[in-house]
């Protein structure tokens, strides 16, 4: 890719498809989540066409991600950084308010499989009847 739109493309093309890898989604989903037309989102993964910024937000916004995560070169991220589902950001959100929050998002986001995921859900889902009892 020569100039910058062509490798921004390339970026978003990469990244588009990583977030659905680890989202566990199809471009259908993210059309729908994001409200985006199919045809769009489509267009985009395969490098026909540039993004307008405000489709780009949504998109990131379905993701919950920054846009910049959308568009930058996958292979310059930092080793230690890698892909978080929407259900690893929205624990991440979390993680602002409480150091035990903290504590336990650094051990989910270890998590690599779909299998540790659910059983992760399935402790939130016992720890929040707990919750519930207490009151």
């Amino acid at each position: 890719m020569s100039n910058t739109g062509d490798e921004m493309l390339l970026y978003l093309c990469q990244n588009i498809n990583r977030f659905l890898e680890v989202n566990n989604c199809t471009e259908a989903d993210a059309a729908r989540g994001a409200g985006l037309n199919l045809t769009t989102l489509n267009n985009w993964v395969c490098m026909k066409a540039y993004p307008r910024w405000e489709n780009l937000i949504k998109l990131a916004d379905f993701f919950g991600c920054p846009i910049y995560e959308l568009i930058e070169d996958p292979e310059r991220r930092e080793k230690g950084q890698r892909f978080l589902t929407q259900w690893q950001r929205s624990l991440l959100a979390m993680d602002q308010e409480s150091p035990k929050v903290h504590d336990l998002f650094m051990e989910i986001s270890k998590v690599e499989n779909e299998q540790d995921e659910e059983e992760f859900e399935r402790l939130l889902e016992y720890v929040r009847a707990l919750n519930r009892n207490k009151e």
